[in-house]
């Protein structure tokens, strides 16, 4: 556990030394949140149904938080470190491998934290009320931030089984379509009916659903059973296949 603290504490301090590599991935979401409140909220005005009395900016809110927290951040600085030679120092030192990833992860989940905490500060500032109240807003940050924890999985994994920038780099693409491919501009039920399949069998999909419900409706016990359960899934798989892939891993 010390060995995790310590690991996870030097790269929380890497976040706070290259303010440069973090600011960009808070700049997306917000530029996201703006333009597309500035494009749609004519469109579906307050009285819309589905917003429940609330702006457009209460309905894109989740899908900026997802922005913000999925970035390829950590498995940036991973490959960075396999490139200079540091990783394998840490491979030789006597800890467990594994900490090396899980001090990672945790790092991560405090970046996403405060990054969600921003994203949400912008929207309250565009007039959304979190039905949920302050705990739902502290359940909507941290269920934001796990999601983050997941897919930063992902990029690790991609990092050490490539050990190349420009791939690592490349997995964040891959997030694209999976938001897109979701409900992110109006519920399930507009979609068109291939759209809706697609998005119904995206798990991203329930994961905005739940950060949705949150906002929007207020405690919705089953919406956010399924996002819960959809990001538990997610970190067994993804942050499973890195642990494993780094107690193979082979220096040469």
């Amino acid at each position: 556990m010390t060995e995790v603290l310590l690991l996870g504490r030097r790269a929380v301090r890497e976040v706070i030394r290259y303010p440069e590599a973090t600011i960009p991935t808070l700049f997306i979401p917000l530029f996201f949140l703006a333009v597309n409140i500035g494009q749609v909220s004519e469109t579906f005005p307050d009285t819309t149904p589905f917003l429940n009395g609330q702006g457009y900016a209460a309905f894109q809110l989740p899908v900026s938080l997802m922005f913000a927290v999925a970035t390829a951040t950590t498995g940036l600085a991973l490959v960075t470190e396999i490139d200079n030679g540091y990783f394998d120092k840490l491979l030789v030192a006597p800890i467990k491998r594994t900490s090396i990833i899980i001090g990672r992860l945790g790092a991560d989940l405090v970046r996403g934290i405060a990054a969600s905490f921003v994203v949400v500060l912008a929207g309250l500032a565009f007039g959304v009320h979190i039905e949920a109240g302050i705990i739902g807003a502290i359940v909507l940050i941290l269920l934001a931030a796990a999601f983050g924890v997941a897919y930063a999985g992902f990029g690790i994994l991609v990092a050490l089984k490539t050990r190349n920038v420009q791939a690592t780099n490349t997995s964040f693409l891959l997030f694209f379509p999976l938001l897109f491919l979701t409900p992110n501009f109006v519920p399930f039920d507009r979609l068109t009916p291939v759209m809706e399949t697609l998005a119904r069998l995206n798990p991203v999909s329930y994961v905005i659903v739940g950060l949705r419900s949150l906002i929007i409706d207020g405690w919705v016990a089953k919406d956010l059973l399924i996002a819960i359960a959809v990001i538990a899934a997610m970190s067994v798989v993804l942050i499973g296949l890195s642990l494993r892939a780094i107690k193979t891993y082979d220096r040469n």
